[in-house]
């Protein structure tokens, strides 16, 4: 992956975040939201692009990466939750904040679906965006659930490549 794709996948990462956010709490259908025009609307009203797309082109690749970062979660929304479910520990699904949710959401599709992208580059993107958007603590549970995700899915990948080399 070249350094130029880094930043349109971060954006695309956050701009999913924010969306999956909006559908869990606010219920909408996702269809409305994945067209970004509630983006647009609020850049525009605020003057503020806390994104920094600045480019047409640009917008076009985030909002493609986003786009189907969000199709894949939200088509896969239950395994995801039954994944969380079996690796919290001494902690109830229900009383985790919604925006971890969605990190954890959008994270374990990555992990489970996205080989092309390290383990380690999604679990420090979902701290990134725990440190950004959510409570002190959260980082730390968030990174103790997805090692977990990343051993069962992606350490199953390793032992069989260790195995194929010998």
């Amino acid at each position: 992956m070249d350094l130029e794709s880094v930043k349109p996948r971060q954006k695309a990462r956050e701009l999913s975040l924010i969306t999956l956010y909006a559908y869990q709490v606010g219920r909408h259908d996702i269809s409305s939201l994945v067209d970004f025009k509630w983006y647009e609307d609020m850049v525009s009203f605020d003057n503020e692009d806390f994104l920094a797309i600045t480019e047409d082109s640009e917008k076009k690749i985030v909002y493609n990466l986003a786009r189907e970062l969000l199709k894949g979660v939200i088509s896969n929304i239950e395994r995801i939750d039954d994944i969380i479910k079996k690796h919290l520990v001494n902690w109830k699904f229900d009383r985790i904040r919604e925006i971890d949710k969605a990190i954890l959401r959008i994270s374990i599709y990555s992990i489970i679906y996205l080989y092309d992208i390290p383990s380690e580059a999604i679990i420090s993107e979902a701290n990134r965006l725990a440190t950004l958007y959510s409570e002190e603590n959260a980082p730390y549970y968030i990174n103790g659930i997805l090692n977990r995700v990343k051993e069962e899915f992606r350490g199953k990948l390793k032992d069989i490549v260790t195995k194929g080399e010998n």
